[in-house]
């Protein structure tokens, strides 16, 4: 089977697509449209199958030839059943609509709810050059950022207008397709939802050593401590309703009991239950969707 992770950065997808390539019946690639810099190409071949001559060959027939292109990625799949691999907004939208109108192809739209998570996570990454952190190596603590209101209501509409655009098309289309949160990645039972979604065996083990790139959260789920200026953070999301988005966590199914010792509040938690917010939860809509 094919399929596609239709995404936004920082929205877990590299995360995402490492957990998919540890599964056996699972090849999964980058980023293979983004072509900022031409030489660049996120097909996570094997070292001796992209040569610089191939991958040369490979990022002029993506320029001269995207369907081509596309044929040969979905078409090397080292004996794996089903292919895939992930693109952003902006990469190749001709190619993006062919894939939404193509029930061939798996779509899982892979969305990151907390908006404020996730305009924080650029600008730190941006800040100190490091998109992602492999498991093992470490790094000093991220540095706090800034926040301007104007420019998050930019980002916010930006972000959420390419996902509202690409549900419009699949709704159009009548697509199936997989609606995966970021807070939801990292649940077992969810994962092998997406796995069998895709048309994979679910009881088949991810294996974690056999994972392209394994990687670490960068930065802390207290949102506002990721902030210079987390009053003004926290008088934002008073005035929109949006106290939620002070903190992000992960679904998890598994029993309280078993969690062992909780960790102590920070002080903007202890504040937030303290306040008492009247609104401290949205609709979110996830797993196997039919469009209507």
């Amino acid at each position: 089977m094919r399929f596609v992770v239709i995404c936004a950065p920082r929205t877990g997808s590299s995360h995402l697509v490492s957990l998919l390539s540890g599964h056996p019946d699972m090849f999964v690639n980058g980023n293979v449209f983004d072509s900022r810099k031409l030489k660049r190409l996120y097909a996570f071949w094997p070292p001796e199958d992209l040569t610089p001559a191939v991958k040369k060959e490979l990022t002029d027939l993506r320029s001269r030839d995207a369907d081509a292109f596309l044929e040969r990625i979905f078409s090397t799949d080292y004996g794996r059943s089903n292919v895939g691999f992930k693109i952003f907004d902006g990469e190749n939208d001709e190619i993006l609509n062919k894939l939404i109108e193509d029930s061939s192809i798996r779509k899982i739209v892979l969305y990151r709810s907390n908006v404020l998570a996730n305009f924080s996570s650029s600008l730190v990454a941006a800040k100190v050059g490091m998109w992602g952190q492999k498991e093992g190596r470490s790094a000093p603590p991220p540095p706090k950022v800034k926040f301007d209101a104007e420019r998050f209501v930019r980002f916010h509409d930006e972000y959420t207008g390419f996902f509202r655009k690409v549900i419009e098309r699949l709704n159009a289309a009548n697509q199936i397709f997989y609606f995966l949160d970021y807070e939801k990645i990292n649940e077992p039972y969810l994962l092998r939802s997406l796995i069998a979604f895709i048309g994979a065996d679910p009881e088949k083990e991810v294996r974690h050593e056999n994972q392209y790139k394994r990687l670490v959260k960068q930065n802390s789920s207290d949102i506002l401590s990721r902030f210079s200026n987390a009053n003004k953070v926290r008088r934002f999301l008073l005035e929109h309703e949006l106290l939620h988005w002070m903190h992000e966590g992960e679904l998890d199914f598994a029993p309280l009991s078993d969690r062992g010792m909780l960790i102590p509040l920070t002080q903007v938690e202890r504040d937030l239950v303290d306040r008492r917010p009247e609104r401290a939860g949205v609709l979110d809509v996830s797993g196997p969707t039919r469009s209507r």
